[in-house]
């Protein structure tokens, strides 16, 4: 399982600087990024939650965070729908979705879901 962090960051020059240099000082490497300049909002996924929370902490950055499954799916057309269907079918809201890892026949996705345990049986995991 993944960790999401949502950090609330004012949307003006230099302040996704201020994020990233932040996590950097502290080792910490981000495997993916969102941001959501309307809302004010950078959504990140980093390699050490823990350390990451502390680094967020000690910055007084204003932050939530929530938990994320992860997917393994074929490289192929259509899987994101498939697993999309089977979630919506079962009444599973996809709130997220992230692309981790990626390799010449495989994709790691990341979903944060309304329901976890559903998803986790309807997604194998």
């Amino acid at each position: 399982m993944e960790r999401e962090f949502s950090v609330k960051l004012p949307n003006r020059p230099g302040e996704l600087a201020r994020l990233t240099e932040t996590l950097h000082k502290d080792g910490i490497n981000i495997r993916t990024v969102s941001t959501e300049p309307k809302a004010e909002l950078v959504r990140l996924v980093t390699s050490e939650p823990d350390k990451t929370r502390e680094s967020l902490s000690q910055a007084k950055m204003e932050f939530s965070e929530r938990n994320l499954l992860v997917a393994k799916l074929e490289d192929k057309p259509g899987e994101l729908a498939r697993i999309s269907r089977e979630l919506a079918n079962a009444g599973v809201n996809i709130d997220a979705s992230y692309m981790l890892d990626k390799d010449s026949r495989h994709v790691h996705v990341a979903l944060a879901v309304s329901d976890e345990q559903k998803a986790k049986n309807i997604l194998k995991l």
